[in-house]
């Protein structure tokens, strides 16, 4: 005889409130828009009293996965998606989920368009808007020779579709603008030759100068600012840029700073919770495109600021080397500091001060060392630290090679003088 198998525990079904849903948002996080579109979506909850259970997703991998579970243990009730996948959008048509994705200009509108259905809306960014207000902001300093637009080789549809709308704003204005195809990755494949930078120097080099570029995001802008460096093309006076996004990552941290265009997260969030609201509640979606949100500012920065004067980068850099050389500087930060290229940096500090960010930097570090041995018994070890050297070695080379004498001999020598002029100045 068999011994009897336990009995398994019976389901239990997994009991829901009819006033609570059960919303998956999927949104990459990497960006501050990503977290602005978030802080959108919770201002409609707390705004509408609505009752979501929300599940994030911040990974198309986790996207898909959460889908498959939360539709077969039926725990789902509608999507807000910022990922593009046509296959999930399909599976949540065919299990009739609401989902609202995000499209247009930010490249994800290539998703099956079942507009007018219960099924499927999107939130789309406004393109006109977009464009009026990058070539406005452009069009705030000195005037353009030409302009051009560079495009993202991956881009999905949407960096075409911003060149599209910026070209003819441009056109529009009556300024001769051009357009060029960035491949702007590292990674080779058989669709994708790799990078190209030369075509891009190239078509630079040819624009009319002055002249404004507008890049399709972040990272496209600051490629267009390394290649002008690399070529001797002052940004801004020779080239103003501007992107898109306003990543602050990549935007304070290139050289000069970028100004950017600043999509209203907070907006698109609010919009697309709305709209899914309205569609878990059996209502049809709005027709494709007709809801839109704009932007929050133009963020100007120093890639398209009016041309300081020599006399303002020279003060700027100068302020930095002396509140900063000692802590060990170095001529990126002073670069960095006054937000402007490297080579206009460099150029006009030498033209004002006959030398170089670099020499500048060193004397300081040295004037301040000649000070320390001149009023204080500091060791030279203690001196070094405080004046930004590597050791005191370090330290003891550079005075030796400026001063022709070793530190010792200079603090005698500086003891001996102090006590002869006191002398002096009794006997008057």
């Amino acid at each position: 005889m068999t011994a009897n198998k336990p009995k398994r525990p019976p389901k239990v079904a997994v009991q829901q409130s009819n006033a609570s849903k059960q919303v998956l948002v999927a949104l990459w996080m990497g960006s501050d828009f990503g977290r602005e579109v978030m802080e959108g979506i919770h201002d409609y909850i707390r705004k509408s009293g609505a009752s979501w259970r929300i599940r994030f997703a911040d990974t198309k991998g986790y996207f898909l996965s959460a889908v498959l579970w939360m539709l077969r243990s039926k725990r789902l009730d509608g999507v807000i998606s910022f990922y593009r996948d046509k296959s999930i959008a399909n599976e949540l048509r065919l299990a009739r989920v609401p989902i609202v994705h995000e499209g247009d200009l930010r490249g994800y509108d290539d998703l099956p368009d079942f507009s007018g259905t219960n099924f499927v809306g999107r939130v789309s960014l406004d393109a006109d808007e977009v464009a009026r207000a990058a070539v406005d902001h452009l069009f705030s300093r000195a005037g353009f020779r030409a302009a051009g637009f560079v495009e993202n080789y991956f881009d999905g549809g949407w960096s075409h579709r911003r060149g599209d709308a910026i070209v003819a704003e441009f056109s529009r204005r009556g300024v001769p603008v051009s357009r060029f195809l960035h491949r702007g990755t590292v990674h080779v494949g058989p669709d994708n030759p790799g990078p190209d930078f030369a075509g891009l120097a190239a078509w630079l080099r040819d624009l009319p100068k002055p002249a404004a570029v507008v890049a399709a995001n972040d990272a496209v802008a600051d490629d267009v600012i390394r290649i002008c460096e690399e070529e001797g093309i002052a940004v801004p006076r020779d080239v103003a840029v501007l992107g898109m996004d306003d990543n602050a990552v990549l935007c304070q941290h290139s050289e000069p700073n970028i100004s950017s265009v600043h999509f209203d997260g907070r907006r698109a969030g609010y919009l697309a919770a709305q709209m899914l609201s309205s569609m878990m509640d059996g209502h049809p979606a709005p027709p494709r495109d007709s809801v839109r949100y704009g932007i929050t500012a133009v963020v100007g920065r120093a890639s398209t600021a009016t041309t300081p004067s020599l006399a303002e980068v020279v003060q700027k850099a100068l302020d930095y080397v002396d509140a900063h050389a000692c802590e060990g500087a170095s001529l990126p930060e002073v670069v960095h500091h006054c937000g402007y290229s490297r080579s206009l940096v460099t150029r006009r500090f030498r033209q004002t001060t006959g030398m170089s960010v670099e020499e500048a930097l060193r004397r300081r570090r040295l004037d301040e060392a000649k000070r320390l041995l001149r009023e204080t018994n500091e060791t030279g070890e203690t001196i070094a630290a405080r004046c930004g050297y590597e050791s005191p070695c370090a330290l003891r080379r550079a005075f030796r090679r400026d001063e022709g004498k070793t530190m010792s001999e200079y603090r005698a020598a500086a003891s001996f003088n102090a006590k002869a002029q006191r002398r002096g100045e009794a006997q008057r």
